[in-house]
C-alpha cells in the first residue's frame, strides 16, 4: 500500500515540477517579447533626403548627430553644410560620389567650433543639414535645451572665454 502511495506522490511531484518549468519558460518568453518591443520602440527614426540620412530629428545638448550617406552617384559631388540656429555654417563636409558612394559621419554641436555660439543655450534651436551641389532637400533637426547625462560640465559646451565672445 505504501509503495503505491509513494509512486502516486512521485507522479504528482513530477507533474508539478514539469508544470512549474513550463510556466517559467512561458513567463520568460512573454517578458523577453515585451522587452524587445520596448527596445524597438526606442530605436532611431532615420530622417532621409536622397542618399543622405541622420539618425533622428531631435537631440539633446552634448549628443552626437550620426549621418549615413549611401548610394551616391558618381556624378554627385558637393558639400554638406551644417547650419546652426543663427544661420551660420557650423561645419562643412565635402563629398564626391566618384571617390566614395557610401560613408558615415558624425558631429557634435559644441561652442568650441564657432565663436558665434557663446554658450550651450545658443546651440538650442532648429539646425539644418544643407546639401550643396545636389538637388536634395535640407534635413532640419532640433537641439532641445536638455543635457544628456554627464555632459552638463563638458568642455565642449562651456561658455566662450571673455574677450573672445562676440555676444
Amino acid at each position: 500500500m505504501k509503495i503505491r502511495e509513494r509512486a502516486k506522490k512521485k507522479k504528482h511531484t513530477g507533474k508539478i515540477i514539469a508544470l512549474a518549468i513550463v510556466v517559467g519558460i512561458v513567463a520568460i518568453s512573454v517578458y523577453s517579447y515585451y522587452q524587445q518591443q520596448e527596445i524597438e520602440s526606442r530605436q532611431w527614426k532615420w530622417v532621409v533626403s536622397g542618399p543622405f540620412s541622420i539618425n533622428k530629428n531631435q537631440y539633446k545638448l552634448g549628443e552626437n548627430i550620426f549621418m549615413i550617406v549611401s548610394g551616391l552617384q558618381p556624378t554627385e559631388a558637393g558639400e554638406i553644410d551644417i547650419v546652426d540656429p543663427k544661420g551660420d555654417t557650423f561645419t562643412k563636409i565635402p563629398f564626391n560620389g566618384t571617390l566614395k558612394s557610401n560613408f558615415k559621419q558624425f558631429f557634435k554641436p559644441t561652442t568650441e567650433r564657432s565663436i558665434a555660439l557663446c554658450n550651450a543655450t545658443d546651440l538650442v534651436g532648429t539646425w539644418n543639414v544643407v546639401f550643396r551641389g545636389v538637388p536634395y532637400k535640407a534635413i532640419p533637426f532640433e537641439i532641445v535645451n536638455e543635457y544628456i547625462p554627464g555632459e552638463e560640465k563638458s568642455s565642449g559646451l562651456a561658455p566662450v572665454p571673455k574677450g573672445l565672445s562676440p555676444c
